[in-house]
């Protein structure tokens, strides 16, 4: 068997794939119809409070975003680490690191399987959202959630090369969340200074809503995901070296 195959049965075989499945279209789903029915909500907790606006269309796919890039993100990552993070068991790192000609055989197969099993999940809950917001809200223009799909997904394999980066920085998955989440979180940090803002990858989090709204074109987000793309593939060679070199 190989690992690639190793790697597959574990997604699929365990609970992982499909919780990773299951939290991103339930986001998808449930986010819209809150954010519709907010107001009523609002009246009845708050003594006869309502919201002045009525939603739009990008705010159910917004909120959609907004809970997906926080719960799901965590979800992606954790279990991310958890395969990324062999090294934690010695016996097992030893009997996995003899067994290959290179470090690339071990983190090839992990980073692939849950970078794509979390974009497919982020795609399938986008498309939940679309669904329910088209239903309960009003129509999105096509051209927006698509270039919010192309952005949300370069953005979570962007979270997982950083997992597998933090992987080779700590030993564990509680550290190698623990760094990836610290590494994750700095970056809207850093959005802050407006020089920087627009070619650091955690533009790519709101290019979704800013599209469905009309806010921001695609080709606005064209350096963000050049930077993005480029950055997820410096750490996926640094966690490659910094595997390699450590000692178990």
């Amino acid at each position: 068997m190989t690992l690639w195959r190793l790697e597959w049965l574990r997604l699929f075989r365990t609970p992982r794939a499909f919780a990773l499945g299951v939290v991103f279209v339930a986001i998808g789903l449930v986010e819209p119809a809150f954010t519709r029915y907010a107001s009523t909500l609002l009246r009845h907790v708050g003594h006869g409070a309502q919201l002045s606006v009525p939603p739009t269309a990008a705010d159910g796919l917004a909120s959609y975003v907004a809970e997906a890039t926080l719960v799901g993100l965590v979800l992606l990552v954790v279990l991310a680490a958890e395969a990324v993070s062999f090294d934690a068991r010695p016996g097992l790192a030893t009997f996995l690191r003899t067994r290959v000609a290179s470090i690339w055989r071990l983190v090839t197969p992990r980073f692939t399987a849950y970078a794509v099993t979390g974009t497919v999940a982020y795609l399938l809950g986008t498309l939940a959202a679309w669904f329910e917001t088209a239903q309960l809200i009003g129509s999105l223009p096509v051209a927006g959630v698509l270039g919010g799909m192309l952005c949300g997904s370069v953005y979570l394999v962007f979270a997982v090369a950083v997992t597998a980066l933090a992987a080779g920085l700590g030993r564990g998955t509680l550290a190698a969340a623990g760094m990836a989440f610290m590494i994750l979180l700095v970056l809207p940090i850093l959005g802050t200074v407006s020089a920087i803002a627009d070619w650091l990858p955690s533009a790519l989090i709101s290019a979704p809503a800013d599209l469905a709204d009309g806010a921001h074109q695609l080709p606005h987000f064209l350096p963000a995901l050049g930077i993005t793309v480029a950055a997820s593939g410096a750490a996926l060679v640094l966690a490659a070296r910094r595997l390699r070199a450590r000692e178990i």
